[in-house]
């Protein structure tokens, strides 16, 4: 006697065989992008440091950077009383998806902190001379690794890596 299809035993085994394939490949994946990610944050938030110095050196204004801590947004826009008469350069940012900023202070950002955030705080006031007003330190990265911090020397506007997120 020929057979000319598959039992539903032989079926439901095949299934279980993808899906245990599935659950152990996915995290595999996620976790080769996971320094991809932060890295990429790294970057956005080094290159619009220098963006919003470069700011306030070409308009003779001093411009901050803001962030909302435990979100995902900044914001650079000028820091001085004429707004109203000249709102000057307004540019809102994200942080690459599911990068977020931590206060300092923090180790493991907390899987369940999601990207919405508080309100704008200003980090970093940088000043038409091309230096910042005070040190800052701004830490950032993805739920279950640990935090990335760019620091900030006023003096000299540089921008440090200081701690390397884990699996760097």
């Amino acid at each position: 006697m020929s057979r000319t299809g598959f039992t539903l035993f032989e079926l439901i085994i095949v299934l279980m065989l993808i899906v245990i394939g599935a659950s152990i490949g996915v995290p595999m994946i996620d976790s080769l992008m996971n320094p991809n990610q932060v890295g990429a944050a790294i970057d956005t938030v080094r290159t619009h440091f220098e963006q919003t110095r470069a700011r306030a050196m070409e308009e003779g204004r001093p411009y901050r950077f803001s962030i909302t801590e435990g979100g995902d947004t900044f914001q650079i826009e000028p820091d001085d009383a004429d707004v109203d008469s000249d709102p000057g350069y307004v540019l809102p940012g994200k942080l690459p998806e599911p990068c977020l900023f931590v206060p300092n202070g923090t180790g493991i950002i907390d899987p369940s902190m999601t990207s919405q955030g508080g309100s704008l705080k200003a980090v970093a006031v940088f000043l038409p001379d091309g230096t910042a007003r005070d040190d800052v330190d701004v830490s950032f990265g993805r739920a279950g690794l640990a935090r990335a911090t760019l620091r900030l020397r006023a003096i000299t506007g540089a921008v440090n890596l200081v701690t390397q997120p884990k699996g760097n």
